[in-house]
């Protein structure tokens, strides 16, 4: 007798703390990395270790093949019928070889005779009809016979027996032997009884499992109710509900009154925890045989915003010997035009903030009524974020209040305030003969206040300016006071420029010490460490590099000495002085005058200024151009094309916030920026998957497991002895990006010859590596559940007769119906360090194994639900490129191994119309399939993910305006191995909040080459 539902479990337990090394990534590819172990892992995996290519659907004669435990209690072989002594003594006789009072509905029927028959005589006159007196679907007697021997036959019906169901078997007066006798009365009819079947079906909190996948809030679900109902409940002996790791409850013993069965899993040993919830059902005959129901459900606390940025699962170390550097050359490089950022260059960025708007205090110019075009300086544009106000204009909106007191002029003395407007500001890519015109040095430092120092160095700038001046105190009895009085004002233009004087190493030295901060909304702040005077020249000048000294200081002296006001010009004033004729002009000349011996006594101030806006305001509106870029729309990381389908048309999309909390640190020869990092990694696919899973009912979300940010404190005490940049990064990263890939289809994966083929193309020749496609035929199932044959005929929707041929080709189909849920396992919690392992539930999916004929048309032979959590590693490495194909040299690859002995998981062969269409065996499926996790999917996932050769470009622009791109296309991340290298680095053993420690080094002599542009 088999089961209506065929279920085996393998387990084999063990501890968190003993799952083996997780080999981490660097940040974006962790992305890639989990995410094809997530969707790959849907097929899970062993190792190939013998050389032999890999069997698609291996068969094992029993499940002790596997060599896994499982606590599954195998039912007794059928019952074997003998011949009666006296056959055929009264003439040609049958005899049904089954027992007729429980027989598998699934099963052929076999016959054996006494005499050597009439094969055509017994095949055109068989008759199989259930209790209403209907035969069984299909043409002729309802299926196909098979003769082992004239006296021994095998009835292959073409659909399976209704349950529970008595048939008659007839055998006509026609049906005779090879001498023409007819069968004995009592041989012509054979009465059987079908066995029952046991279907179940669950609701947890009233949400019904077994379709779509069903996620639970702890929050909003506290206490958990499972309620089942079983078919047939009467005719059961007992029934237990079981977690996988052997936690079990009996819910009836001795007999089953009922045939709704209501849990409380909260209540004891079978409490569900965060993450994947497998369960099954043992299901016991009086006459000892057992069946086994499964369900599983997601369960815990989840993201609140799926697909958006997670807070608190990253942090990072910019270091000093590698990171400082790459990102003054970045600066370097954007100010030399040789890329944009968001479509901006430099002198956009600096000019960008223009406004009319005047800040109180400064002077007010709409009575200027004479000059040249007077109102125009009425209300005249400037850039507001070159100023020194305060409050609500903190931005800057011009320098105001430059004040001269009793200043003479040769035409008498008055007091003077001078306001002053940057109206643009031009610093050209390079000076002389290709020069580079600016360069940048940032390093982090100590001095008993750890800060940030930033060089801004540079040979030419040119400054647009306007100067309003206002008189007052203006001397009683003196030629200035016959044309200018107390409150006159007068409106300039002038340029203030630095211009390269022919020496390259000559450069104009800004240095500062600024404090970096982020706000809430991820905007970086520079802000200079105060107090600070105009002229503070206590840097050793011919080392641009040093940054020891006074942590409270800015220095730019050398600007100031280098600059010059030219061209300054008086253009309008009040009281109609401009138009005096000569008196005008004589007055425009005084004023000019006023002005050029004004301007050496404001000049150091208006640099200084000017500077301090360049550190604090253009470079951080520059940097956060580029955060706001990976905010939002954040970075494409495009699986790589020569995947297969669909992974080859999935995009991750990785958005970063840096946190508030950014701070420098310096601690002996660990110098750097940490901060705290928020991620959010999304997938999506172009075309869709039509295979992609509905959402989860409840919550359709992922798990979450921290409980705080991953500390930078470790991962910082590694940066001298390891510069780059370090990130630690929390599994909940992982999860998400996961989810995301299971949200959009990437992990239903349609494993077929082609998907083999394409692994094939980078894998190379090597016997461990190399996948075949030589069984991805029919016949293996054939020869299970029909040995002899070549074909197995059902019945189409239309009851035709329906081929299966040994040839045809087999489609295994990947349906994960509950979200993946991922986590770091816990360490040992010993002195040394270790890399954490990584624990995957992988719920309720749906193995489809289809058939497909030559003309390309499909059907469905089984399917399969099956529940797993495994653990595992990964880690990146040079891709060892077997081939040889350039594309692949100097690559990154992503090598993951599935441990087959760390796993534990449930198999369970689904039956009904839908899920077996021809009515094939569960038994003899089951022997096929039994074996796929371990035998297959083991070894399929370890082969495809041996070695897979990341992409060697991250694009840094997704549109032209966003992102880093010049003229011709989009910028890059330089992947490539000889720019940068990643490599994943162990953590304390005694890490109670595990993370993926991860170290990307710039290999380059000029960091700037981790850029890539076209």
């Amino acid at each position: 007798m088999i089961p209506e539902s065929v279920i085996r479990f393998g387990t084999k337990k063990y501890k968190d703390s003993q799952s083996p090394p997780f080999w981490s990534e660097f940040m974006r590819y962790f992305v890639l990395g989990h995410i094809l172990l997530s969707c790959l892992f849907l097929t899970l995996c062993k190792k190939n270790t013998d050389g032999e290519s890999i069997p698609i659907l291996p068969v094992a004669s029993d499940s002790s093949a596997n060599n896994v435990q499982t606590p599954v209690v195998p039912n007794e072989p059928e019952p074997v019928v003998t011949l009666p002594g006296d056959f055929g003594s009264d003439g040609p006789e049958a005899f049904l070889m089954t027992d007729p009072a429980s027989v598998n509905r699934y099963a052929n029927l076999e016959f054996s005779f006494s005499e050597r028959m009439d094969l055509s005589s017994v095949e055109g006159t068989m008759q199989v009809v259930d209790s209403g007196g209907i035969p069984i679907p299909g043409p002729g007697a309802g299926g196909t016979f098979r003769w082992v021997s004239p006296r021994k036959v095998i009835f292959d019906p073409y659909k399976e027996l209704a349950e529970d169901e008595g048939y008659q078997i007839l055998f006509g007066t026609g049906a005779t032997t090879e001498a023409g006798e007819s069968l004995v009365v009592d041989s012509r009819t054979f009465t059987i009884q079908t066995e029952p079947t046991f279907s179940m079906s669950h609701t947890v909190n009233g949400v019904t499992l077994g379709g779509q996948g069903v996620s639970l809030t702890q929050a909003s679900n506290p206490t958990v109710t499972l309620v089942s109902v079983l078919d047939n409940h009467e005719k059961v002996d007992s029934l237990k509900l079981s977690t996988l790791d052997g936690d079990s409850i009996t819910l009836c013993s001795g007999g089953c009154s009922t045939n709704t069965f209501t849990t409380n899993l909260s209540a004891g040993a079978l409490a569900p925890g965060n993450g994947g919830n497998p369960y099954y059902y043992e299901i016991e005959l009086p006459n000892g045989r057992r069946y086994y129901k499964q369900l599983t459900f997601n369960y815990g606390t989840f993201s609140s915003n799926p697909g958006g940025i997670q807070s608190d699962v990253g942090a990072a170390v910019l270091d000093n010997a590698h990171m400082m550097e790459v990102l003054s050359r970045i600066f370097e490089r954007f100010a030399l035009a040789d890329f944009k950022v968001t479509n901006k260059t430099f002198n956009d960025f600096a000019s960008e903030r223009t406004t009319t708007t005047r800040r109180p205090g400064c002077i007010d110019t709409t009575n200027i009524d004479s000059g040249d075009s007077p109102s125009s300086y009425h209300a005249f544009e400037y850039i507001r974020s070159y100023g020194n106000g305060t409050g609500a204009y903190s931005e800057g909106y011009g320098y105001c209040g430059f004040f001269i007191n009793n200043y003479g002029t040769g035409l008498g003395s008055a007091d003077f305030t001078i306001d002053v407007y940057v109206r643009s500001m031009t610093v050209n890519p390079t000076v002389g003969s290709g020069v580079p015109n600016v360069d940048a040095n940032l390093a982090a430092y100590d001095n008993g206040s750890p800060g940030l120092g930033a060089d801004i160095n540079g040979h030419q700038v040119a400054l647009d300016l306007l100067l309003v001046s206002k008189l007052s105190d203006v001397c009683g009895f003196c030629l200035l006071a016959v044309v200018l009085g107390d409150n006159d004002k007068i409106a300039f233009t002038a340029q203030a420029v630095m211009d390269y004087d022919g020496s390259p190493g000559n450069r104009k030295i800004s240095r500062a010490r600024v404090i970096p901060t982020t706000d809430t909304n991820g905007q970086m702040a520079f802000n200079i460490k105060t107090p600070f005077q105009t002229d503070d020249p206590y840097f050793t000048l011919n080392d641009p590099d040093e940054v020891a000294g006074d942590p409270r200081r800015f220095h730019m002296s050398p600007w100031t000495n280098d600059i010059d006001v030219i061209n300054l010009d008086a253009k309008a004033s009040t009281a109609g002085i401009f138009s005096w004729g000569f008196i005008g002009d004589l007055i425009a000349s005084i004023a000019t005058g006023i002005a050029n011996n004004i301007t050496p006594i404001i000049q150091p101030q208006i640099v200084q200024s000017i500077l301090q806006d360049v550190i604090e305001q253009i470079a951080p509106n520059v940097i956060n151009a580029i955060l706001d870029n990976l905010q939002d729309p954040g970075l494409p990381i495009p699986l790589p094309s020569h995947l297969p389908a669909p992974l080859s048309d999935t995009q991750l999309r990785m958005k970063l916030k840096v946190q508030q909390g950014l701070q420098p640190r310096a601690s002996g020869g660990n110098r750097g920026l940490v901060a705290d990092a928020g991620t959010g990694i999304t997938a999506s696919m172009s075309p869709a998957n039509p295979n992609a899973p509905q959402p989860m009912l409840g919550t359709n979300s992922f798990n979450v497991y921290r409980s705080a940010a991953p500390s930078w404190s470790y991962p910082f005490s590694q940066s001298a002895a390891k510069p780059g940049l370090l990130l630690a990064l929390h599994s909940d990263a992982l999860n998400q990006a996961m989810f995301s890939l299971w949200q959009v289809g990437a992990l239903s994966l349609s494993i077929d010859a082609a998907f083999i083929s394409q692994i094939n193309t980078y894998a190379g020749t090597d016997p461990l590596r190399q996948l075949t496609d030589d069984l991805l035929k029919v016949g293996t199932l054939v020869t299970v559940l029909a040995p002899g044959k070549d074909t197995i005929t059902g019945l189409d929707g239309s009851n035709n007769p329906f081929v299966i041929d040994s040839s045809d080709d087999v489609i295994i189909q990947v349906n994960p119906v509950l979200a993946p849920v991922l986590r770091f396992a816990p360490l040992s919690g010993g002195a040394g360090t270790e890399k954490p392992g990584l624990t995957v539930d992988f719920g309720d999916m749906e193995l489809i194994i289809k058939g497909k004929k030559s003309n390309g048309t499909t059907y469905t032979l089984t399917k399969i639900r099956t529940s797993l959590t495994a653990s595992g590693s990964a880690d990146l490495l040079e891709f060892s490129n077997p081939t040889g194909n350039p594309t692949f040299a100097n690559t990154t690859a992503l090598q993951v191994q599935i441990d087959p002995n760390n796993m534990y998981y449930i198999v369970e062969v689904l039956e009904g119309p839908t899920n077996n269409p021809y009515g094939l065996d569960p038994e003899k499926i089951y022997r096929v399939v039994d074996p796929l996790v371990k035998s297959l999917v083991v070894p399929l996932l370890n082969n495809i993910l041996y070695e897979v050769p990341l992409a060697k470009q991250i694009p840094l622009s997704t549109s032209p305006v966003n992102g880093l791109r010049t003229g011709s296309g989009a910028c890059w991340l330089n992947m490539d191995r000889n720019v940068i290298r990643i490599e994943t680095l162990p953590i304390p053993s005694n890490e109670t909040n595990p993370y993926l420690f991860a170290r990307l080094e710039a290999m380059t002599s000029d960091k700037g080459d981790v850029i890539g542009c076209p």
